[in-house]
């Protein structure tokens, strides 16, 4: 864009403005066109070679000081430079001019000081909106630039948290199929079904987005099988969702990390059962919500799953999930992405 402006401006731009101020000297050219057009034509290729000589120094100056946080130094820089230029250069040539007769009127105090305060305001006005374009240029480039930069860096916090989640869930499986084959070897033959079907959906949702909530809740039926299987009447879910939501989107294994999060930090007793509610709010979003029997032992917090949730509504660009705690209930609210609404996300990376 600032080649295209300065083409503009070298073709166009630098005729026009010496042929309009010209005309003011019309009536000292006693109305000779012919003195007319001879100095316009000589302005017209002063000023090219005067043009190149900013455009010089301004290359040299954005070389020199490129950062959008080097704004003051360039703009205090290019500007002398500038000036310096313009007024060694208008009284060298407007003494040329008188010399050689080209002038076309007689060269005074006031024609020296009309041309520098001419070439002045001309430069300064043409200067800012150069540095306008070029600071609007480098402060859209930043942005693009930090907000790639946070995405990426969402996305490697993901990708470690998510790393973490999958082998999590086979020890623990694996560790309850360990015990539930001596103990109950029927129930460990439905517990294989169960995770498969489980660890299946695992590995299918890993590389999506987003997924249907519906398919959510349907992945959620055979999760809590296994959680039947291996806690029985210690842990209940119950799913309380409009039928209008299905088809909207969240991140996928949402709900897998909650009730993992809710399990890690609560006992699971008959006697006092965790009971996780899973259900709408009346603003669309899907709430979960546990009841809070905290072990006695202490559970080092690492908030991995939280952290992941977190971490994947950022990356794409929605809403941080609502996390409340009051002692009684822990809940935490997810908003849901309409259909129409649903969003991709590109990362360019090395």
């Amino acid at each position: 864009m600032e080649k295209l402006n300065d083409k503009w401006l070298r073709l166009i731009g630098i005729p026009a403005v010496e042929l309009l101020t010209n005309l003011l000297y019309l009536e000292q050219y006693q109305y000779n066109w012919w003195v007319y057009l001879r100095t316009s034509f000589w302005g017209v290729f002063y000023i090219f070679l005067l043009w190149e000589a900013f455009t010089r120094w301004l290359r040299w100056v954005r070389a020199k000081y490129p950062n959008i946080e080097q704004t003051r130094h360039r703009i205090l820089l290019t500007f002398a430079g500038y000036f310096a230029i313009i007024t060694a250069a208008q009284i060298t040539v407007v003494s040329l001019f008188g010399l050689l007769g080209i002038a076309g009127v007689p060269i005074t105090w006031e024609v020296y000081l009309h041309q520098l305060l001419g070439g002045y305001v001309v430069i300064l006005i043409v200067g800012i909106l150069y540095e306008i374009i070029y600071y609007l240029s480098k402060l859209k480039t930043a942005l693009i630039e930090a907000e790639t930069a946070k995405k990426i860096s969402l996305q490697h916090q993901y990708d470690s948290l998510k790393a973490q989640v999958n082998p999590h869930f086979l020890f623990n499986s694996l560790t309850s199929l360990s015990m539930l084959i001596d103990e109950n070897p029927r129930q460990a033959s439905a517990f294989i079904d169960e995770m498969s079907t489980v660890y299946r959906y695992l590995l299918q949702t890993s590389v999506r987005d987003l997924i249907p909530l519906r398919q959510e809740l349907n992945f959620l039926d055979s999760y809590y099988h296994l959680l039947k299987i291996r806690y029985g009447n210690s842990v209940f879910v119950v799913q309380d969702v409009r039928e209008s939501l299905l088809e909207n989107q969240l991140p996928p294994l949402s709900l897998q990390l909650l009730i993992e999060n809710a399990l890690k930090h609560n006992m699971l007793l008959p006697e006092c059962p965790l009971t996780i509610r899973v259900a709408c709010t009346p603003q669309g979003e899907l709430e979960v919500t546990n009841t809070i029997c905290r072990k006695t032992t202490k559970v080092i917090a690492n908030r991995t799953g939280l952290a992941t949730i977190v971490s994947r509504y950022r990356l794409l660009d929605l809403p941080d999930p609502v996390i409340e705690d009051d002692g009684k209930l822990f809940s935490v609210r997810l908003p849901l992405l309409r259909v129409s609404q649903e969003k991709t996300i590109q990362l360019t990376t090395p």
